[in-house]
């Protein structure tokens, strides 16, 4: 053994009870076979309270015969299963699932055990089982939880199961952070999803020797019937020597192997284990010179275990230990075991056992979940067929397809459910019923501190009036769905590059999906956007008002339909301003709390605004509700309005200044309405201005009138052309709308008299300013244009405005054309522009309705025309990123 083996970790004959621990927070089993009597009455009690998350993995038709064992009277059993922990049974192949792992997770650390015992007695505890244990925190270790990880998040990925890959994107995040070591050993995890085991493990030997070896030695309970498996593995390592291993109930054709030996060309030596009992230990050893591997884990000798790959042959999972010629032959030695010679005339009198096949039934069932109203919901991969009802041991129940999926058409009680037809007789396997709630619950039954309120927040920061907003709307509306989504769902994870993971990337995003749309804080938008109360649909919005107040005062709960948001607030402002009258003028009064401006509240404050503002283009949110953005964007216009009360009243009272208030609502504005160019949320195709505004706060245009004239009010002219796209943009989908309380509520918070057609000329001056230079200067920076000047165009032209450009080499083939047109449409609120290159020599113009003329920039300076420019054409073009080259005959722009 070589200086890099030193890490090695060594297989060794050992129970696995002492995974199940009471510190356990997550436990992952892959078997062939499970015990469920075992797991659920003993090992289940061992491993403590939830959160706990329990997977195990087991061979489909294992599965399907254990459940078909339990009668009636004892479907108790399965009580706990997919309630407490979730059982699936997994089919990737042609061949069986055959790997056993076992991962336990604590708080501080990992444990992965890998062998030949399945989850049974005999697995655990007795068969003569051989495993080898994996720690994270060590190279070795962590180098074999990765691989174990990207395999998992494969098999999960074929299995294409939304609720066992959520908990596989939970076990992830329970998982120990690497160091970043890196095995020095050659202790390798191996599996067979791409290559053969048998080819890996040749390789590794022959990596370091060449063949001949000096020993082969061999111990397995099953061999594929011909010994062809081990047939090819002495072809390949041509041992000198081999040793093989039985006992009277190795199931193999004795005569076939002793046929294989004889070829073999080699020293033969042939032990039975004494006792002769069952020996399940799957074991290779080779031995060349000084250096010795020991492989082993779930695979026997088979073909379809060691020549094959998962698609075509069984899924297996195998350790290649390296180990000293003496620690390679102590490994087929389990303790209290001894070893006799045989002759090969004692082969003879091995059998072969083929494996026991379950019946196959016209119909798969793979998995069923009881709905809240307690029917069931069922997939099976056959499509339903007239008088399929579901049985539960007790009782039946029809089955009929709802919107795609097939569902019961009353509730059952029974958690072991089977198909059958109108005469009771069984046309599918047995499944246990999900119970979404109890996983859900076990799962999370405790949620961390940090989930209960924004990360960039401290707890000192949420008695403040911008805190507690900021916490209402973090507990009672997803503002950013990367706070919600877990890791590990669509986002890769470890195992990201392998073969499967463009296959599975579906499964992730339907993963996300459910968990969003299940989110308890999308009731929230129900009742914003379902107009059902008297303040339009703003109920939740008094709630936040109320949230934020800072002192407790007597709250009328009875808002009539005429009294708006701004009305609400303005109100409450006017009841605390006579409490501080009334306060002030008694000897005794209590000192009103103020809120002392920090600055480092103020900057936490603004990030996770800016945070929340940039999230709202994620198109994950639709997920929680069709209309989220509207919704948050709602929320945030009240919070705004309610923050600038709090200004008026006393500026040192809120941690955000009125220009925070006022650049963050800019930032809320422009994806939401976006900048004239088709660039907003409210421009998408699927929204509609009609849909957007059936379910929006009555009183929302109103409070958008407000914040943009206290944004614009007083401003310098930069401010306001910055502005001007949005606040036209915004009054072009109908949510620019001034009234007499938006004029006293901007009043009341400036201290100023001011009346409804104020504050409309104040927001008409924005969408009308003209400022040709700033403009320009602008527009130019934000394109990455070397100049850009614009000209009046006397009347009597199809155009109105000439934009003098220069740093615009191919105007068709490059997108800032269009989006240069539609900026200077909206900005002088025309449609004709003629656009002229002072640098490359093109010259062309744009209107509606007519074709663009283009002259070109070459020598004979020819003329090529578009076809004819539909309404809003330009304007999509832009909003897509497009090119003007896409209006014209590709011949003439070649």
């Amino acid at each position: 053994m070589t200086d890099t083996d030193t890490d090695a970790v060594l297989p060794t004959v050992r129970p696995t009870l002492e995974l199940f621990r009471s510190n356990a927070i997550a436990l992952w089993a892959t078997t062939y076979s499970i015990e469920l009597e075992l797991f659920n009455e003993f090992l289940l009690g061992r491993l403590g309270d939830p959160p706990l998350n329990i997977a195990i993995l087991a061979d489909p038709q294992c599965l399907s015969a254990t459940l078909e064992r339990i009668p009636p009277e004892k479907s108790d059993q399965v009580a706990a299963i997919n309630q407490r922990w979730l059982l699936r049974g997994v089919q990737i192949g042609s061949g069986r699932f055959h790997p056993k792992s076992y991962l336990m997770v604590t708080p501080t650390k990992a444990i992965l055990l890998v062998g030949s015992g399945n989850l049974s007695t005999s697995g655990l505890d007795e068969g003569r089982e051989v495993f080898t244990e994996f720690e994270s925190g060590t190279a070795v270790g962590d180098e074999a939880l990765a691989v174990w990880r990207a395999w998992m998040r494969r098999l999960v990925g074929r299995v294409d199961d939304t609720r066992l890959a959520e908990r596989f994107a939970d076990l992830e995040t329970k998982l120990p952070v690497s160091e970043g070591l890196r095995a020095v050993g050659e202790t390798r995890l191996l599996h067979n999803l791409d290559e053969p085991l048998a080819d890996q493990l040749v390789a590794a030997v022959t990596a370091r020797a060449t063949p001949p070896v000096d020993e082969l030695l061999v111990a397995a309970p099953f061999f594929d019937q011909n010994a062809v498996a081990l047939g090819r593995l002495i072809a390949r390592l041509a041992p000198r020597n081999i040793a093989v291993y039985t006992t009277s109930l190795t199931s193999v054709d004795g005569l076939r192997l002793a046929h294989t030996l004889d070829r073999a060309g080699a020293k033969v030596s042939l032990y039975a284990y004494e006792p002769d009992v069952f020996t399940h230990a799957k074991l290779v050893g080779v031995v060349a010179g000084s250096q010795s591997w020991i492989f082993s884990g779930s695979a026997n000798l088979s073909q379809a275990a060691l020549t094959l790959t998962a698609s075509d042959g069984n899924v297996e999972l195998s350790v290649l230990t390296s180990a000293t010629p003496e620690q390679t032959r102590a490994a087929f030695m389990p303790p209290g075991t001894t070893v006799r010679a045989i002759a090969t005339a004692d082969l003879n009198r091995l059998a072969f056992a083929p494996s026991t096949e379950v019946t196959a039934l016209p119909v798969h069932l793979q998995r069923a979940a009881v709905r809240p109203e307690g029917t069931v919901e069922v997939r099976c991969q056959q499509p339903l067929q007239l008088g399929w009802q579901l049985d539960d041991l007790d009782e039946r129940s029809l089955l009929f397809l709802d919107g795609g999926t097939l569902v019961t058409t009353g509730p059952l009680n029974g958690r072991l459910v089977f198909i059958v037809d109108d005469d009771g007789a069984a046309l599918s396997n047995r499944v246990v019923v999900d119970d979404p709630v109890g996983l859900d619950a076990v799962l999370h039954v405790r949620g961390r501190a940090s989930e209960e309120r924004p990360p960039e927040l401290l707890s000192g920061d949420l008695e403040t009036p911008v805190g507690k907003a900021l916490l209402w709307l973090h507990r009672n509306l997803v503002m950013d769905v990367t706070e919600r989504a877990s890791p590990g769902a669509g986002s890769g994870g470890v195992g990201s590059n392998e073969s499967d993971s463009a296959a599975d990337d579906g499964l992730w995003e339907r993963l996300e999906h459910e968990k969003l749309g299940r989110d308890p804080r999308a009731s929230t938008y129900g009742r914003l956007l379902g107009r059902s109360t008297g303040l339009g649909a703003s109920e939740p919005i008094l709630e936040l008002l109320e949230a934020m107040r800072d002192r407790v005062l007597p709250v009328d709960h009875t808002v009539g339909a005429g009294r708006s948001v701004l009305t609400v607030l303005r109100e409450q402002a006017e009841q605390e301003a006579a409490q501080d009258s009334d306060e002030a003028e008694g000897d005794d009064a209590a000192p009103i709390k103020r809120w002392k401006t920090e600055t480092r509240i103020r900057i936490r404050a603004r990030n996770v605004l800016r945070r929340w503002a940039a999230a709202q283009t994620d198109p994950r949110l639709v997920w929680i509700d069709q209309l989220a953005p509207a919704g948050n964007f709602a929320m945030l216009a009240g919070t705004f309005a309610r923050l600038w009360v709090t200004i008026g009243k006393n500026p040192a009272q809120c941690e955000l200044h009125a220009d925070d208030l006022d650049d963050l609502w800019l930032e809320w504005m422009r994806p939401f309405v976006g900048t004239g160019r088709g660039d907003g949320w409210l421009d998408q195709p699927e929204q509609s201005d009609e849909q957007v505004f059936n379910r929006l706060p009555a009183d929302l245009p109103e409070i958008v009138a407000a914040l943009c004239w206290l944004a614009l009010h007083n401003k310098t002219r930069e401010t306001i052309i910055a502005w001007q796209p949005v606040v036209g943009a915004a009054l072009s989908h109908g949510l620019l709308e001034p009234t007499d309380e938006t004029a006293r509520f901007v009043g009341h918070v400036t201290h100023m008299s001011v009346s409804r057609s104020t504050v409309e000329s104040g927001l008409l001056r924005c969408i009308e300013f003209i400022d040709d230079e700033l403009w320009c200067e602008r527009t130019g920076d934000e394109l990455g244009l070397d100049d850009l000047r614009l000209e009046e165009v006397t009347r009597g032209h199809a155009v109105s405005v000439r934009l003098m450009v220069r740093g615009l080499v191919d105007p068709l083939r490059d997108p800032r054309t269009c989006q240069l047109v539609v900026a200077a449409r909206r900005y002088r609120r025309c449609d004709g522009v003629a656009v002229f290159s002072t640098d490359a020599g093109w010259r062309l113009s744009i209107s509606t309705g007519s074709t663009i003329a283009y002259r070109r920039a070459d020598q004979d300076h020819s003329v090529v025309e578009s076809d004819l420019v539909a309404e809003g054409a330009i304007e999509h073009i832009a909003s897509t990123g497009g090119i003007l080259a896409d209006l014209f005959v590709r011949d003439q722009v070649a």
